[in-house]
């Protein structure tokens, strides 16, 4: 990495991702136009020229945008083929009353949050959107879809009830 920054650590701020809490480092690069952020070890690094509380969180929520972007899309693709269905477009949104949402076109929404949660709460609420597809509604039916592609899907769903990640960015 070109030049040395100094870094400020964040006393006992967490950040979550993929359901794991790392120690926020913000590291400042005055070189640095455009905001980097990388996990390490135990802690996330923020690389930024400008350390404010609101710069860090901006590039914090592009970051996680970015990785929601890559991993929603292939966890889609993945459980796309067991279902043997074809997906309309798959957008991240940033929305803070959902987690997901699928269309009558087949167009599936994700809220970027998702990357804070343990990976398999995200493959919970894919398979769920995608199971939308076949059955456009949560009739019986519907859970067995969702129950023969994710028999523990109760507990995912349960983790999403009592998360406050929404609430979080």
């Amino acid at each position: 990495m070109a030049g040395s920054g100094e870094s400020l650590s964040q006393k006992g701020i967490s950040v979550p991702y993929l359901g794991k809490d790392y120690l926020l480092e913000v590291r400042k690069y005055r070189s640095y136009r455009k905001p980097g952020v990388m996990p390490e070890g135990n802690r996330m690094a923020v690389l930024t020229a400008r350390t404010d509380p609101d710069a860090v969180a901006e590039a914090l929520k592009g970051w996680y945008r970015q990785q929601a972007a890559v991993l929603v899309t292939e966890r889609v693709e993945h459980y796309r083929k067991l279902l043997g269905e074809e997906v309309g477009a798959v957008r991240i949104k940033d929305v803070r009353s959902r987690w997901g949402s699928c269309s009558s076109k087949g167009n599936l929404n994700f809220n970027w949050r998702l990357v804070m949660a343990p990976l398999e709460v995200l493959d919970y609420v894919v398979v769920h959107e995608l199971c939308h597809l076949k059955e456009m509604n949560h009739s019986p039916a519907f859970w067995k879809l969702v129950e023969d592609i994710l028999p523990d899907y109760r507990k995912q769903r349960e983790w999403l009830k009592t998360c406050r990640l929404i609430e979080r960015f």
